[in-house]
């Protein structure tokens, strides 16, 4: 019985979505679609799980690239090696929700400290973010 007890309480949890925090204050971020966005069946599964389900997808990592460099690469650098801000591929992190897919979707979300604003706020839309983070994964090999 306690097993039956103990496999149900784990089905619940991984059944439940994932609690998307703010990299500053910790409080609920608000991941409603921004205007114009639909919610792709990747971004509802990511809110799901956590899982990026771009990870190791040649045409997402591709877009990702692009996106990377419209939206990030200012800061980040090329390759996202760093400058103004600091590079996402050496595992050295600034804030260490960055060392998760959930964390580093909070902070390009919402933002952080220093100039991390929101891309969110920007228009950036959540399958993007999933996208840009699978193309910084694809860096990090």
């Amino acid at each position: 019985m306690a097993a039956l007890l103990v496999a149900l309480t784990m089905t619940q949890h991984a059944l439940a979505d994932v609690e998307f925090r703010h990299a500053l204050d910790d409080s609920a971020l608000d991941l409603a679609p921004i205007k114009g966005e639909e919610f792709t069946d990747a971004v509802k599964s990511f809110h799901k799980d956590g899982v990026n389900p771009y990870n190791g997808n040649a045409d997402a990592v591709a877009t990702g690239e692009a996106q990377f460099e419209d939206h990030c690469q200012a800061c980040h650098g090329a390759g996202a090696t760093g400058g103004m801000g600091p590079s996402l591929v050496d595992g050295v992190y600034v804030n260490s929700r960055a060392n998760t897919d959930v964390g580093m979707f909070e902070i390009i979300h919402s933002g952080a400290s220093g100039a991390m604003r929101s891309f969110a706020e920007r228009g950036v839309a959540q399958d993007q973010m999933l996208k840009i983070i699978a193309y910084i994964h694809s860096l990090k090999k």
